[in-house]
């Protein structure tokens, strides 16, 4: 077994859970001191249209940065630091041009997007859209700084430390007496200041004894092609939360809040999950191709395989519990009853997303490390049929079915993608080819066994409900949730002890 890969994805995931626990609590707290209305709309608007740019880059922009920066850890010593700082500085100047053109775009931003706000909710909006595009800078050289200390194996720190700006925003929101949404925007706006120092540091100190690896020689990275190919995704990504949003205000009072509740509860924990399993295969496969390797389309598909082994369990879990998930984390203060109602209908409907984005998001993992492929050509065809299909199933589907069309619409455009993909592959070698499985095999049963606890767990605890004649309240809702989950995982791991299996996720 190569734990290497597998502890590396836990530990990613691992920062990554600490920061779905704090958007999670996020969304308690202002759920509980806004509740849904034109003021939580104003930091919704302002947090998703900065902080897409901000996730999208962090993901995206590794699609550059990895590869390049794995090809100078293999070819150099000190090269290794100068490099990365050298890339760190262009990425922080690039931040700042891009703050300065959010910050003066934000008031037509806010007028283009949501045009509906009423003059007060506005003007919030567009401050808190400047305030949080002013870390910019900060995230473009904590890429840099990530790429570079995850080509040389630490991904448990770098993502720990990033969670730190949703730490601040959840004790300001929890402490604020005034100024509520302005203070919170202006608290993550300073923790991603000082998560940038933090990293710095850590960089320098990995760097300084680094060492390149005997005997191999470093192929070019083809920096250009990288490039295009992480502004595509990038440009597609923004595209895809801006359509969202938009189509989202233009639901009525409440829309965007709603959406951004459901994508929280629905997808952070499959995407979380999906990133970090994604970016330990895309650095492994990186400096695999960099040292001239092939990755065979068998590498591909049980990379996948482990992922919706993960993911299935996962997702079945969040369906069938929307409604009781929704109730006990949000269901407090000004968030009412049909508010509820709504969010757990919704959020059954964004399960499905993450499930189908994963499966495109290895793929296309797969194209781009493939020296071979007409990198930028495939990846500008996908993106814009992707980007096409959801502005077609957005307008087509949120007349009739709300937010709830803007999570169909999610679901099903990545399935369109992976279908044209398939098509222009075809004849290539990249996505065919035999599936060998070995010792992981197994995660199929303890997907199936975690599934049939999250269920069984879920039937006695409302069996005992009504037999001992239990009043709902937040303790059962906890209980239940508590009891299914657990019973899940703990059949979930102990199937895959029994069957003794092993992970190789490189």
């Amino acid at each position: 077994m190569r734990v290497s890969s597998l502890l590396s994805a836990m530990l990613h995931f691992g920062g990554q859970l600490v920061g779905i626990l704090l958007a999670l609590l996020v969304s308690h707290l202002i759920a509980r001191r806004l509740g849904i209305g034109s003021e939580a709309d104003a930091f919704f608007f302002g947090r998703r249209i900065a902080t897409s740019v901000i996730e999208t880059l962090s993901q995206v922009m590794a699609v550059f940065y990895i590869p390049l920066v794995a090809a100078h850890a293999i070819g150099s010593g000190r090269g290794f630091l100068k490099a990365t700082l050298r890339h760190a500085g262009i990425a922080a100047v690039a931040g700042a041009g891009l703050s300065l053109l959010i910050g003066f775009g934000a008031g037509a931003a806010t007028g283009l997007l949501a045009p509906g706000f009423e003059a007060d909710a506005a003007v919030l909006a567009r401050q808190t859209l400047t305030i949080f595009a002013a870390v910019l800078p900060a995230t473009m050289a904590c890429i840099v700084f990530a790429a570079a200390l995850n080509v040389a194996g630490h991904f448990g720190m770098p993502s720990m430390i990033r969670q730190l700006p949703r730490a601040a925003i959840a004790g300001t929101i929890a402490v604020a007496s005034t100024s509520l949404v302005l203070t919170a925007a202006s608290a993550f706006a300073v923790a991603w200041f000082v998560v940038a120092a933090i990293m710095f540091v850590q960089v320098l100190r990995m760097t300084r004894g680094w060492q390149p690896e005997a005997g191999i020689v470093a192929h070019p990275a083809r920096p250009l092609a990288f490039g295009i190919a992480a502004v595509l995704l990038v440009v597609a990504a923004l595209a895809s939360t801006w359509l969202e949003t938009a189509f989202a205000a233009g639901v009525g009072p409440g829309g965007i809040t709603r959406l951004e509740m459901t994508q929280r509860l629905g997808t952070l924990l499959g995407n979380a999950l999906a990133t970090a399993l994604s970016l330990v295969v895309f650095t492994a496969w990186s400096k695999r191709t960099a040292a001239g390797g092939e990755i065979p389309a068998s590498d591909l598909w049980r990379s996948v395989f482990i992922g919706m082994a993960v993911l299935l369990p996962l997702q079945v879990y969040l369906a069938l519990h929307s409604q009781t998930l929704v109730s006990f984390l949000l269901g407090h203060g000004r968030f009412g009853a049909e508010d509820v109602r709504e969010v757990a209908e919704s959020l059954r409907w964004m399960t499905l997303a993450p499930l189908s984005a994963f499966v495109l998001r290895m793929v296309l993992v797969r194209i781009l490390v493939d020296r071979t492929l007409s990198v930028v050509r495939l990846l500008a065809i996908s993106v814009t049929v992707d980007t096409g299909v959801k502005f077609l199933l957005f307008a087509w589907l949120t007349p009739e079915f709300g937010v709830n069309g803007i999570v169909l619409g999610q679901a099903v455009s990545p399935l369109v993608t992976l279908a044209l993909l398939a098509g222009l592959l075809r004849r290539r070698g990249v996505l065919a080819g035999p599936v060998r499985l070995g010792r992981e095999a197994g995660l199929a049963v303890a997907a199936i066994a975690a599934v049939a606890g999250i269920v069984l767990g879920s039937l006695s605890m409302g069996a005992g409900a009504v037999i001992f004649g239990l009043a709902p309240s937040a303790g059962a809702d906890f209980a239940t949730l508590a009891v299914s989950g657990g019973l899940g995982i703990g059949l979930f791991f102990l199937s895959k002890r029994v069957l003794r299996v092993s992970i190789a996720l490189d």
